[in-house]
């Protein structure tokens, strides 16, 4: 099992190779307040990816293919806008994406790293790994369908 230490590398070395791409977040999603002490379990297409604790402020996101996932206050913040409708009858409201992800698609042996929510993530082959930003040392995988259905690559 590789830590964070060695994701960290293989992103370094994905950036030195000139495989690092800038995406922006495109749509919308759909958000609620966390309750604290909530876990919750990120499952994509039957694929279970990590799992995550929520604390006072956090907020819940619901991906495109229903997968959940825990948002602090700092990146709801940052990677998406004001609320767009009120909350439906499960407290969801609909806020649209701004956040920026600079990444590279992986094509190695599936690994497990350790997530800044320091939990264990899973990359597979296909898969994004990357960051937020190219100076943070927090590094996340995102699915690859997921990554086409909410990012657009910013060209230029």
């Amino acid at each position: 099992m590789d830590g964070a230490t060695d994701v960290a590398a293989k992103f370094a070395e994905a950036l030195r190779a000139g495989k690092v791409r800038h995406y922006q977040k495109k749509g919308e999603i759909e958000i609620r307040p966390a309750v604290p002490g909530e876990k919750i379990e990120t499952v994509i297409d039957g694929e279970y990816e990590t799992v995550n604790t929520a604390e006072a402020g956090d907020h819940v996101a619901r991906g495109y293919k229903g997968e959940l996932y825990i948002l602090k206050p700092e990146t709801l913040a940052e990677r998406y806008g004001e609320p767009l409708t009120p909350p439906d009858p499960e407290g969801y409201r609909r806020y649209p994406a701004k956040g920026e992800f600079y990444g590279f698609r992986y094509e190695g042996e599936p690994f497990k790293f350790v997530a800044p929510w320091k939990e264990h993530m899973i990359a597979n082959p296909g898969d994004y790994i990357g960051t937020a930003a190219l100076n943070s040392k927090e590094y996340y995988r995102i699915e690859k369908n997921a990554l086409a259905a909410t990012y657009a690559e910013v060209k230029g």
